[in-house]
């Protein structure tokens, strides 16, 4: 393994020349191939990172769209439901006005046959009454009557005997 902090003593040692100097020929032969790639790569990813963030953004605004388009249905609903809680209110306080003048209604006609009820006893007991003292009277014109007819049968018998 290489020892990064005793650069001058690698464990890998590169290739001696043949002039003399230190390494191969072929030391750089790959470095072009791997800058092409390494500013390839580098190219890619700003390239996708440029892409990524486009999707980003447009994932943003769909789903911003999205939420709007939620957030008003949501308050469409909403004001949908206090308009007919609202109207549902006002039929309830016209159920409730409609009942309590019924009930009222049937109060008062209620008082009203008990006042007539009082009234018709009330005559009634008059009647009873007026009937009580007029029973002294009947049975006299009663008797009055049979004193009439018993009258006129006498006076059509001697009539009849005297023609």
């Amino acid at each position: 393994m290489n020892n990064l902090n005793d650069p001058p003593n690698w464990n890998i040692r590169p290739n001696s020349r043949d002039d003399g100097g230190d390494g191969s020929k072929w030391n750089y032969a790959l470095l072009v191939p791997m800058l092409g790639l390494a500013a390839f790569r580098w190219i890619w990813s700003r390239e996708a990172q440029k892409e990524i963030e486009k999707e980003r953004e447009a994932y943003r605004q769909r789903t911003a769209a999205f939420q709007r388009d939620l957030e008003a249905k949501y308050h469409a609903v909403i004001s949908e439901n206090r308009r007919s809680v609202a109207q549902l209110s006002l039929e309830l306080e016209k159920e409730k006005n409609r009942t309590t003048s019924y009930r009222d209604a049937l109060i008062a006609q209620g008082r009203k046959l008990v006042e007539e009820k009082k009234l018709l006893e009330q005559e009634r007991a008059q009647v009873m009454q007026e009937k009580r003292q007029l029973r002294p009277l009947r049975s006299m014109y009663l008797s009055c009557m049979e004193k009439e007819e018993d009258w006129q049968r006498r006076a059509q018998l001697l009539l009849k005997e005297g023609t």
